[in-house]
């Protein structure tokens, strides 16, 4: 099984956590700089987002497969 996202979920995915920081306690420089560097960074054709699209896939694909080995494992009452 493969689960691949799409730049356009991984932004999705990035502004919600951005969205949830952003109701956070932080000095309004701190803010600031996060509103830049969303602003900046994060958009659909940016080598960021290209980069951080490839990790969450292969994190997944990760976590998939090893969750896929780590399921067939003797009971420890045997």
């Amino acid at each position: 099984m493969k689960v691949e996202f799409t730049i356009d979920e991984v932004l999705a995915m990035a502004n919600s956590v951005l969205d949830g920081l952003s109701e956070g306690d932080f000095s309004s420089g701190d803010a600031a700089a996060i509103r830049r560097w969303r602003n900046e960074h994060l958009t659909p054709r940016s080598d960021e987002m290209a980069r951080l699209t490839e990790k969450v896939n292969e994190e997944v694909q990760r976590t998939h497969d090893h969750s896929m080995k780590s399921g067939i494992q003797k009971p420890d009452w045997v």
